[in-house]
């Protein structure tokens, strides 16, 4: 297997590049993290790994310094620089330094690194990858008007003509574009409409949140608007676009180009209802969080540790309220308030010896690269609060058992004789209470019965043994049921589905079954 070294100096942006992908599929093995310059070269020394994620703005050794020292040494590995860093000189110097690609971190996709990863290891096996060859400035200078590159391949290669002039930029950005594959299906769709209406165009692959075109005239407001309104009816959620108009040549003024257009984030961050932005300057945005914004996480981190669930739903509608009243704090400065909040609800879990990838929202657990992909503040105001649900439901029985020793002791009894029926005066006496103590404590700290809880837990373990293939009366008769007419009622009643159902399909269309419910 190829070795892997993640060279970052900040604790949550290690744990979403490791989280982000499956590197065992990939046949690729994660070394111990570098958490700044010297920790990199140390380990590059020691381990000789044969890819590198790199951040630039590290501590001690800084990342040119990194790429400089494996230049200098005739290191074989490849460099993936994943870095906030859109400075256009910086990033020229990375890739004149022999960094082997570029991705921006906060922009970063699982398809987007799996899909650079690949070229990696298609590079270092020598084979070599098909799909470069469709863009210019690889194996060839531009020489068309519907063509294709990387963002790469502009800072680093320059592959316009010297008399190519772009004229606009195009960002558009979909406020749920989010959800994995869909960003490449809106950059296609944008693609076909332009051909459609003979428009000519360079699309730049720049990131998964924005689509970017490239332009070689000028056009009116209701031309932009038409393509807006198409899109709107074809994908759910509103488009913004971000227009820059100017007599662009070289790659140095066309990525300046870029940088104008893409400030169309801060209307669509902050929903404002000017769809069609013509930016002639970025924004005047604050390099602090609002203000309010540190008191109001303090209070967070209080509530969600005495585990008050609606309080902290309170207060995160209060953050979301605080930053929409005062723009605008630079993009980078929002997401961290929200990574923040993420960490404060991680470091509780861990406190009840779990994690917040235990909980699903909309099947996927890689919360912390959800909240980077979130384009909307009505959006991440939707979502977080239906992650604190979640969070509150999935670690409630766990935080009672840490408050009360009887509870606890209870729940260990009830899962340790989990396949025989079990009867509330059993559970009593073997931990020494009265029967009616434990009822009570069940409905005051649980919020459900005795009956309730037992049955729960039991219907859960018996999806995952129907899920396993058992037969239904098999299941019935392990979990103690009187029957299996008994046991599917049951069932139906907490999932909301047939346990005939769920055996059938191996838990495909039942598990949706049962989300909604």
């Amino acid at each position: 297997m190829k070795k892997v070294l993640i060279v970052e100096d900040e604790l949550l942006a290690r744990v979403g590049l490791r989280q982000l992908v499956n590197w065992e599929e990939l046949e690729l093995e994660l070394l111990e993290d570098a958490r700044d310059g010297q920790e990199a070269v140390d380990s590059i020394c020691a381990n000789n790994p044969d890819i590198i994620l790199l951040d630039l703005n590290i501590s001690r050794i800084n990342g040119l310094q990194i790429l400089d020292y494996i230049r200098t040494h005739g290191l074989e590995c490849k460099v993936i620089v994943v870095s906030c860093n859109e400075e256009f000189d910086m990033v020229k110097e990375a890739m004149k330094a022999g960094a082997f690609d570029y991705l921006r971190k906060l922009n970063l996709s699982a398809e987007e690194l799996i899909e650079t990863l690949k070229k990696c290891l298609a590079s270092i096996s020598g084979e070599t990858d098909e799909q470069d060859q469709h863009y210019p400035g690889r194996s060839e200078v531009y020489s068309g008007i519907r063509q294709e590159l990387t963002y790469e391949d502009l800072i680093s290669r320059n592959p316009f003509e010297k008399n190519a002039k772009i004229c606009t930029v195009l960002c558009v950005i979909q406020q749920e574009q989010s959800s994995q594959g869909k960003a490449y299906k809106i950059t296609n769709y944008i693609r076909k409409e332009l051909e459609s209406i003979g428009i000519d165009y360079i699309l730049v692959h720049k990131g998964n949140q924005l689509g970017c075109f490239l332009l070689f005239e000028r056009y009116r407001d209701q031309e932009y608007e038409n393509l807006k309104n198409a899109m709107e009816e074809v994908f759910n959620g509103r488009c913004y676009f971000g227009i820059y108009e100017n007599d662009m040549k070289g790659s140095a003024e066309i990525s300046n180009g870029i940088s104008m257009a893409e400030q169309v984030i801060y209307n669509s961050f902050y929903d404002e209802d000017q769809q069609i932005c013509r930016i002639t300057r970025k924004p005047e945005y604050s390099l602090q969080s609002p203000r309010d914004v540190h008191d109001l996480l303090k209070l967070l981190s209080t509530e969600v540790s005495d585990f008050h669930t609606g309080k902290t739903v309170q207060i995160l509608e209060e953050i979301c309220d605080v930053i929409k009243k005062e723009p605008y704090a630079h993009i980078n400065v929002l997401r961290r308030v929200f990574l923040d909040v993420m960490g404060i609800f991680s470091m509780t879990a861990q406190s009840l010896s779990g994690s917040i990838e235990e909980i699903l929202i909309d099947n996927d657990n890689c919360h912390y690269q959800k909240v980077m992909m979130i384009v909307s503040l009505e959006e991440m105001k939707d979502w977080i609060t239906r992650f604190a649900a979640a969070y509150y439901t999935h670690f409630l029985v766990r935080y009672k058992c840490s408050q009360s020793e009887i509870l606890k002791q209870a729940l260990e009894y009830i899962d340790a004789h989990m396949y025989e029926h079990i009867q509330l005066i059993e559970v009593a006496r073997n931990i020494g209470v009265s029967n009616t103590y434990l009822s009570t404590l069940f409905k005051r700290e649980i919020g459900q019965s005795f009956v309730d809880y037992i049955n729960r837990k039991k219907v859960e373990k018996g999806r995952e043994l129907l899920q396993q293939g058992r037969l239904v009366y098999e299941v019935s008769d392990l979990l103690g049921f009187e029957n299996s007419t008994y046991f599917s009622k049951v069932f139906k009643k907490y999932q909301g589905i047939s346990p005939d159902l769920v055996r059938r399909d191996k838990g495909g269309l039942s598990n949706r079954k049962a989300g909604e419910g």
